[in-house]
């Protein structure tokens, strides 16, 4: 099978990466912290007087349980095998209790690190139990070594676990939710395409089909009319009129998602139909108008039922009847001329399979028997669920979006899951600032005053980081009131506290950009370290303070941008859909507009021709209706094809998904293009492999150019961005590509793959 050069294709999208840069920062804020928390817990066994050996075994455990740490942050941990997992937890638990038994209770300033790694890299909600069991495990440790402890550095010490292990797992996750943020929004635009044309299949089936059958049904009637009554073939024609422009606004409709249809105006085209065609018709239906979809999904039932009277039987009689019945709206259509109805009706060419899907996206179902000659078609739905159901979705809303299902972290991340977790650890941090407070022993005056501090300064916080405050002025304003409130109580406490600048330092770094919040963030560390200074603190105390603040600042910066992060993903994920989807439309509106548009323009054209004929030219007027009716049957076998092509696979309509699905991930596409292959299945399988190679660049890579070429009888796809030790899919998985490399098998192809120079190839020989 070769490639004839029948087409040439060369185009380019050039959009700005959106990842490479922020899972850079991600990882590089997750690494900070880290070594930062480590810096902190070193710097608190060394206070609590800890020289010597036992400083340097401390020191290597230490180290142990940062490197664990840094691996369990990065994107792929949570995918690891169980057993890899489970290894490196318990490395993690052993090198952060070990301690205890010559540190004594200060080893719990570690203790965080394990904390947060069972939220990472433990799949079920068993974590939060572990998360749990290592606060308790501190509190026991601390109990046994030393049993004269106060309730307050106990309650600290748990305090400070939960929220660190806490906080570690908000920012260790950062890197994650950008990685998959960026595959997971390729699959929700590809999700969006698919049901787009699956939309379009049904609307053309169910609402374009039944038009052009109306049309052919009065035109033939119109032809066997002629030459014995003359002016009754002139009134049908005059009339089609009318149903060929209806039919040509369908067409627009369905390809701009707009395609709605109501049961008050189907329930008259319905009479006029079946009158046509000489059918004895009794139709009952209220003029009311249903509450949301189901008002539409009811009047494409009548279109399609009354297709299939046309269609599938000789009736004589129909009878149509709607009924509301408590919370249920019930349609009955019946018609004799019926032979044995097959029990897969619903499955065969009649229209009723997509009836069934429409129905049950409104919550509905579908029955069909037969009795004698008679058959009888009866749909029912609840009437207040989709009442219910209109006010939360408009039926002119994009697809509703979810995350693909999958191990990664942006699963667990939702807007709500975020805001919480993201409340409890500002909460924490100042919570954490009061304790610090509190241990400089002030009057209860003091203590008071200090509390409304740090109160209004974790007010400020949740202001700027939930996004409550639009104006950039307002912003500035809070940021401004926070650092007042920070340093008020130097005028009364006389000396710094831990954290003390902390919140101040991570609004710098949130609201302004460039070097200068970077220089400020060091001077807020440079301003904690003087005050330290000018009070006489000892060297080792000096630096937890300056450590502790500028610490708590990166904290307060990575769990806001966390919450921005999530925040802005999922709202982008309906601008990338509409967009996509909004490129399949015009692409379908152009083939529909070529294939159907068009021909209705000459169908009214003609139309009105043969009606003038049957008054200057009678005898032309048969010729010319004959010339119509073949323009028709043509067109109603062009639908079924269309419907077809959306229905199934094909290699165009998956290179313009493909195409833009990688241009909204951010990377350059180029394409050329020699040939074209007509086999339907070899097709088929070209488009399987396109859609397989778009997955794994998205999920495989961190691609800016993707490079889409074929020449005789082979194409090939090539993207850079390729990490050698991620382990890039290959042919003999029984997945993905080992599945093209069987299919290409089967229509006597074949397939390569490989890496080379940072790119990944994969090309098919056919």
């Amino acid at each position: 099978m070769a490639m004839g050069a029948l087409v040439h294709d060369r185009e380019s999208v050039r959009l700005e990466p959106v990842e490479p840069r922020a899972r850079r920062t991600a990882r590089v804020v997750t690494a900070v912290v880290a070594v930062g928390y480590a810096t902190s817990s070193l710097v608190t066994v060394v206070l609590a007087g800890l020289r010597g050996t036992g400083l340097f075994a401390f020191l290597g455990c230490l180290g142990v349980v940062v490197t664990l740490q840094l691996a369990h942050s990065s994107p792929g941990a949570l995918a690891w095998p169980r057993r890899v997992r489970s290894v490196t937890l318990l490395a993690q638990v052993l090198a952060t209790f070990a301690p205890a038994a010559w540190v004594g209770p200060q080893f719990g300033a570690a203790a965080g690190f394990v904390a947060g790694s069972m939220l990472l890299v433990i799949r079920s909600r068993v974590r939060w139990a572990l998360y749990a069991a290592v606060a308790a495990g501190v509190f026991a440790a601390a109990l046994l070594q030393h049993q004269g402890w106060q309730a307050l550095n106990l309650a600290y010490a748990v305090h400070f676990t939960l929220l660190t292990g806490l906080m570690l797992y908000a920012v260790g996750s950062l890197s994650g939710i950008v990685a998959e943020v960026s595959a997971s929004r390729g699959d929700l635009v590809r999700m969006a395409v698919v049901q787009e044309r699956l939309r379009v299949a049904r609307d053309l089936h169910d609402l374009v089909g039944h038009d052009l059958s109306a049309i052919t049904l009065r035109y033939e009637l119109a032809y066997r009319l002629l030459p014995a009554a003359r002016a009754r073939a002139a009134t049908e024609l005059r009339d089609v009129l009318e149903v060929v422009r209806r039919a040509t606004a369908g067409v627009q409709g369905v390809a701009g998602g707009s395609g709605r249809i109501s049961l008050a105006t189907e329930k008259s085209a319905a009479l006029a139909t079946l009158s046509s065609a000489q059918i004895e018709a009794r139709i009952r239906i209220p003029d009311i108008t249903l509450a949301g979809r189901l008002d539409e999904v009811m009047a494409v039932v009548l279109r399609e039922g009354i297709t299939n009277v046309l269609h599938h039987s000789k009736a004589q009689q129909c009878r149509v009847e709607l009924v509301t019945e408590g919370d249920t709206v019930r349609l009955r259509m019946s018609n004799d001329g019926v032979d044995t109805v097959p029990e897969d009706l619903a499955d065969r060419g009649c229209g009723l399979g997509n009836l069934a899907v429409r129905l049950a996206e409104v919550g509905g179902r579908l029955t069909t028997r037969s009795e004698g000659e008679w058959f009888h078609l009866t749909v029912e739905a609840p009437a207040r669920r989709q009442a219910a159901a209109a006010d939360r979705h408009p039926p002119d809303t994009s697809p509703r979006e979810r995350w693909p299902r999958g191990a990664g972290p942006a699963e667990r991340w939702g807007p709500k899951t975020t805001s919480a977790i993201v409340l409890l650890v500002l909460s924490g941090y100042a919570l954490t600032i009061l304790l610090n407070i509190v241990w400089t022993e002030p009057s209860v005056a003091g203590a008071l005053g200090a509390a409304a501090c740090v109160v209004t300064m974790l007010a400020m916080q949740l202001l700027l980081t939930f996004g409550f405050l639009r104006t950039p002025w307002a912003r500035r304003a809070a940021m401004a009131g926070q650092a007042a409130v920070t340093f008020l109580p130097l005028l009364w406490l006389n000396a710094p506290w831990g954290s003390m600048a902390g919140f101040v330092a991570g609004a710098v770094l949130l609201e302004l950009r460039g070097v200068l919040r970077w220089v400020l963030y060091s001077a807020l560390g440079g301003v904690v370290l003087t005050l330290a200074v000018l009070t006489a603190s000892s060297v080792s105390m000096i630096a937890w303070l300056t450590i502790s603040t500028l610490l708590t600042g990166l904290i307060v910066y990575g769990v806001s941008w966390l919450m921005t992060l999530v925040r802005e993903a999922h709202s982008a994920r309906t601008e990338l859909t509409d967009e996509a989807v909004e490129r399949e439309r015009l692409r379908m509106a152009r083939e529909l507009n070529e294939v159907l548009v068009d021909g209705l323009s000459q169908v009214a054209l003609r139309g009105v021709l043969a009606c003038r004929l049957l008054d200057v030219a009678p005898e032309r007027a048969p010729s010319e209706l004959e010339g119509i009716l073949e323009l028709l049957r043509r067109m109603l076998a062009d639908v079924r094809n269309v419907a077809s092509d959306y229905r199934n696979l094909s290699f165009g309509g998956e290179l313009d998904s493909s195409r833009a699905i990688l241009a909204a991930a951010g990377i350059e596409v180029t394409i050329d293009l020699h040939g074209r292959v007509r086999d339907q299945k070899a097709d088929a399988v070209l488009a399987t492999m396109l859609r397989e190679a778009v997955t794994n660049i998205l999920r495989h890579s961190t691609a800016r150019h993707c490079v889409i070429t074929s020449e005789q009888g082979s194409l090939t796809i090539r993207n850079d961005g390729v990490d050698p030790s991620s382990g890039q899919p290959v042919v003999q998985d029984q997945r993905g590509l080992g599945d093209v490399a069987r299919r290409l098998d089967g229509v006597g192809g074949r397939l390569t793959a490989g890496v080379a120079d940072g790119w990944f190839h994969v090309t098919a020989f056919l």
